[in-house]
């Protein structure tokens, strides 16, 4: 399993999106490639998928969670390409990690995705591509 696990990019939790995909854009020349919502309540969203000039890769994700303040900076949501998304949240739990949210497919964007805690606590995204 490790080796069909990758890591692909970081997500921050930002209060204006607008003002930080302006800054990435300017200050390391990222660019917007997609503007992604969804949610609902207290998990609506909005989301800027940056990447490098030269790449269709995401390499860096604003989520603006739009009912609810963004926590103090430093802390990311780290996300995994992985080949089977429920396999790895059993392997979390397995691990002694916790899942937040189990696997759900989003068949609208070709993705299954899962949400997981590592032992400490912090944020992985696990999106395997359908």
């Amino acid at each position: 399993m490790a080796d069909d696990a990758r890591f692909t990019f970081t997500k921050i939790l930002v209060d204006d999106l607008e003002a930080e995909a302006a800054f990435y854009s300017t200050v390391l020349g990222l660019v917007e490639k997609h503007r992604v919502a969804g949610g609902e309540g207290t998990g609506a969203y909005s989301q800027s998928i940056m990447c490098c000039a030269d790449s269709d890769e995401p390499s860096l994700l604003l989520l603006k969670l739009l009912h609810r303040e963004a926590p103090t900076p430093g802390e990311a949501v780290l996300g995994f390409a992985v080949a089977d998304v429920d396999e790895v949240v059993r392997a979390t739990e397995t691990a002694g990690g916790s899942v937040s949210s189990g696997p759900r497919s989003l068949p609208q964007h070709g993705l299954r995705i899962a949400h997981v805690k590592d032992p400490e606590g912090h944020l992985l995204e696990l999106v395997q591509r359908l």
